[in-house]
């Protein structure tokens, strides 16, 4: 029997923040400097209908913050708390560390594969196949 974690409902809130392109570019505006809700409008180029409402989630599970300022008009700021920097700097670290887990152990099985090529116990189609299919899901983790 396969034993089966169960998770807060956070977790699927935190995991559909990070899954979309904006939420994650806001997160990594605000934790940079604090913004308002125009400002990331136009670091974003998208509409501030929808920067709202993408602050709104976040704002809902205390990921960001927002305060006040009245001087010289009424304006929102919104930053990272001490919580939602942590949260963001460690998700980045545990991506870092699969990613480098990851080029290490392709590069392990591909040095395996080449030895039982040259050894000739593989053939050459098939150490080339493994290599193209590694560097592929690899070309997938680089940053954009």
């Amino acid at each position: 029997m396969v034993s089966k974690t169960i998770y807060p409902p956070i977790v699927d809130l935190l995991f559909s923040i990070f899954r979309d392109t904006n939420r994650r570019k806001i997160l990594d505006l605000l934790n940079n400097m604090k913004l308002t809700a125009d400002e990331i409008t136009k670091e974003l180029g998208i509409s501030r209908p929808a920067v709202e409402k993408h602050l709104k989630q976040m704002l809902d599970i205390g990921l960001i913050e927002r305060r006040a300022e009245t001087f010289p008009t009424l304006k929102y700021i919104y930053s990272l708390p001490v919580h939602g920097i942590e949260i963001v700097s460690n998700l980045e670290d545990a991506i870092d560390q699969y990613i480098t887990s990851l080029e290490e152990e392709y590069s392990r099985r591909l040095e395996n594969e080449e030895q039982l090529f040259l050894l000739g116990r593989s053939s050459k189609d098939r150490y080339e196949a493994i290599k193209e299919s590694y560097n592929h899901i690899l070309d997938k983790l680089k940053p954009e």
